[in-house]
């Protein structure tokens, strides 16, 4: 689902992204309560990652057929694998040619979903404008961003830790995206904007999810000695010596055709 963070090796990065869509995919839901789109018979996924918002996609519209569009062949192999029709694109170049729509009873894509995927993008205006021009009557484009990265920790001098940590990561230009709305008006969208704020369970999910997080800030330049000295130290309380409230507060723009 998310990829602002950089990219160790493909099975660790599955992981990663699995485990996000494990302790916060009922937030994703709430998302597709206000995309307020009640049916849908053709779907797009841009940037799909692994799959962990295609699938959410497809259990909200089991009718739908979803297509997963991506830059990585090793991701699309894997989404063929799950039964995705699949197309591999730089989304730089503009909304892709959809083979599915070609053949489809459909006048267009009903739901585009782009899950921090648009912040990757040197030219976002031509694929918006394409997004506009594929979508269905009564259809929607749906933006997602992580609002600020997500927090685990609790106590105090461990929440502060946690600051400085975001704080690095931010200098090394992780989450960095822009507030979409004049982007997509430009592009001849109406749009709704809103935050989801979501605190789920304390779970083995979430210590492994929280444990991951802090092993990338582990290597952050940014950080000073000896916060990777106290992060590294925090890094074997996760399974079970530390008390965790995980949360996150995602951004999405409902846009639609003006």
């Amino acid at each position: 689902m998310d990829h602002h963070h950089q990219r160790s090796d493909s099975q660790g990065q599955q992981r990663f992204l699995d485990l996000d869509a494990e302790v916060f995919g009922h937030q994703l839901a709430a998302v597709l309560d206000m995309a307020a789109v009640p049916t849908a018979g053709s779907i797009v996924d841009l940037g799909a990652g692994t799959g962990a918002g295609s699938r959410l996609l497809r259990r909200r519209y089991p009718e739908a057929t979803v297509t997963c569009v991506d830059n990585d062949p090793q991701m699309l192999e894997q989404l063929r694998g799950q039964g995705f029709a699949v197309v591999g694109a730089d989304l730089n170049d503009g909304f892709p040619a959809l083979a599915a729509l070609a053949t489809a009873d459909t006048a267009g894509v009903d739901l585009v979903w782009a899950s921090s995927s648009l912040h990757h993008l040197t030219r976002p205006a031509r694929l918006l404008s394409g997004v506009r021009r594929a979508l269905a009557p009564g259809g929607a484009l749906v933006v997602v961003e992580l609002a600020a990265l997500p927090r685990f920790l609790k106590e105090r001098g461990e929440a502060l830790l946690e600051q400085r940590c975001h704080a690095a990561a931010a200098a090394a230009g992780w989450n960095r995206h822009p507030d979409w709305t004049p982007d997509l008006e430009a592009a001849g969208f109406a749009v709704t904007r809103s935050e989801v704020t979501a605190t789920p369970p304390v779970t083995t999910a979430a210590r492994e999810y929280a444990r991951q997080w802090f092993a990338r800030f582990a290597h952050l330049p940014a950080l000073a000695r000896e916060d990777r000295q106290a992060v590294e130290a925090l890094r074997v309380r996760f399974s079970n010596g530390i008390e965790l409230e995980p949360r996150a507060t995602r951004t999405v723009w409902v846009a639609t055709p003006d």
